[in-house]
């Protein structure tokens, strides 16, 4: 009687102990990158970027996010997501859908459409960001003409951008680093002050472009064809 006693005991105190919030915070989860279903695309000093496909009745690993990050839906679908205590939510990912992830958030993903859902994540990295000298009299990139703001942190604001015909954005110069990906193809130009417009730029769905360094010159941008519309991240 004594024995078996002694040994239920031992087995109520040792679920107690790994269900402990110590026991928790000690456990060890994968890392959110690399992993099954991701491709790196590109890397600056500042930002990495991931393609993600949730595949049906594929789930991820638990995972935790090392880096604050954002995620940008390319191509819409139903994601589960699961957090270790087992709750979850289901999420209707829609074309140009932005959602933040702070750097220790664990949880788990799964795609639930026969077409996998699309994302490009991307990492901020744990550096300065510089901040660019200033011309008095010319604008920054952001806020401009047809960019609607969707979300703001300390470290980002993030803009949802369509170039349309007749309504140029004005000059202006860059005074932090950006990133643009674009959910639509199209094209458009720029125009540095006092000289004729560029050549157009061809733009697709998934294009990355990603400032790291300051332009010169002041310039505007005019669209040419096509619907481009884009999601950037602006440093603060």
């Amino acid at each position: 009687m004594n024995g078996r006693w002694v040994y239920r005991t031992g087995i109520v105190v040792t679920a107690l102990l790994m269900s402990s919030p110590l026991a928790r915070a000690q456990k060890k989860y994968a890392a959110a990158f690399p992993r099954d279903g991701a491709i790196k695309l590109q890397e600056t000093e500042f930002l990495t970027f991931w393609e993600v496909l949730h595949d049906k009745a594929k789930p991820s690993p638990m995972y935790e996010v090392a880096l604050d990050q954002l995620t940008i839906t390319l191509t819409e679908g139903a994601v589960k997501f699961t957090k270790p205590d087992g709750t979850s939510r289901i999420e209707q990912e829609r074309l140009g859908a932005v959602r933040f992830e702070s750097k220790g958030t664990v949880l788990q993903d799964e795609g639930l459409n026969d077409v996998p859902s699309r994302e490009i994540v991307v990492l901020l990295k744990d550096v300065q960001i510089p901040r660019w000298p200033v011309t008095p009299g010319v604008p920054g990139q952001f806020p401009r003409l047809d960019a609607v703001k969707l979300l703001e942190t300390p470290r980002i604001r993030v803009w949802d951008q369509t170039w349309l015909p007749n309504r140029p954005v004005t000059n202006h110069l860059h005074y932090t680093p950006t990133a643009a990906v674009f959910l639509s193809a199209g094209q458009f130009r720029t125009r540095d002050v006092g000289k004729p417009p560029g050549n157009p730029a061809d733009r697709y769905i998934g294009f990355i472009l990603a400032g790291t360094s300051p332009i010169a010159v002041p310039h505007e941008e005019e669209w040419v064809s096509g619907a481009p519309r884009a999601i950037w991240i602006e440093f603060r």
